[in-house]
């Protein structure tokens, strides 16, 4: 096969299904492994990939994301090239995807491993009333600044987050509203996340909220993007290291 995947967190999985080898193009933001820019052709972002680079890549599977890729694009890969495209909105949708995964790329054995994997987790999450919470019962989590951003609730990230047992407070129509300190602090959060990526959160952030918000905030929190955001065998790694006890937030 000569893959190319212009998703960073189906990226990883692909190489955790074995197939590192066969990855001939990626994206900008597919740094994991890291090492991947090495043996593979950078073709772009994830939202202005070089369509004429991955023709000339020849791929015989390529795979896409609804969100996260542009729908001209997807379109127009999908006319020249054998594509899957992704759209999981939920943790609970990720064993299908894996499923999908593993028959699209040939190995569905191990697809379905993963996925069976995952599905233990779920289960085994859904049982242990210790975890709830542990986010903060009422977040808001903030993805940009300048404009200051949020992922609202019909979102992967705030779908993560309530499998944890967190309210989202964030309720608009939009996936990603603009947002100010004034607007969220009428809402009463608990907490606010600031997430390592798209931007990376840092306490100068955290500073330049309180000064919006005023000194009754709530506390801030950096929180694990990666962890958050990213699908596929990520979401096995999360679960895992939520349950082995690993810390994923640290005060700003």
């Amino acid at each position: 096969m000569k893959i190319v995947s212009l998703v960073p967190s189906l990226t990883k999985t692909i190489c955790d299904f074995g197939l590192q080898d066969q990855i001939v193009g990626i994206t900008n933001f597919c740094v994991d492994p890291p090492n991947l820019y090495r043996t593979a052709a950078r073709i772009g972002g994830t939202k202005d990939p070089d369509l004429g680079m991955i023709k000339d890549l020849e791929p015989t599977h390529l795979i896409v994301n609804e969100e996260e890729n542009r729908a001209e694009d997807i379109r127009q890969l999908s006319l020249a090239y054998n594509v899957l495209s992704t759209f999981p909105k939920s943790p609970a949708d990720v064993p299908s995807l894996l499923v999908n995964m593993g028959d699209f790329l040939g190995v569905p054995a191990v697809g379905q491993q993963k996925s069976n994997e995952l599905k233990t987790r779920l289960e085994s999450l859904s049982a242990q009333n210790s975890l709830k919470g542990i986010f903060g019962k009422r977040f808001v989590y903030l993805i940009w600044k300048d404009p200051w951003m949020a992922a609202g609730e019909d979102t992967y990230i705030s779908k993560m987050l309530a499998s944890f047992g967190s309210e989202n407070i964030v309720k608009n129509a939009e996936r990603y509203p603009v947002v100010t300190p004034s607007q969220l602090l009428s809402l009463r959060p608990e907490v606010v996340l600031m997430s390592s990526e798209p931007w990376p959160f840092r306490k100068r952030d955290a500073q330049a909220w309180r000064l919006e918000a005023g000194p009754a905030g709530p506390p801030i929190y950096w929180i694990d993007g990666k962890a958050m955001s990213w699908y596929g065998t990520t979401t096995l790694d999360t679960f895992d290291a939520i349950q082995s006890g690993k810390n994923l937030l640290k005060k700003l």
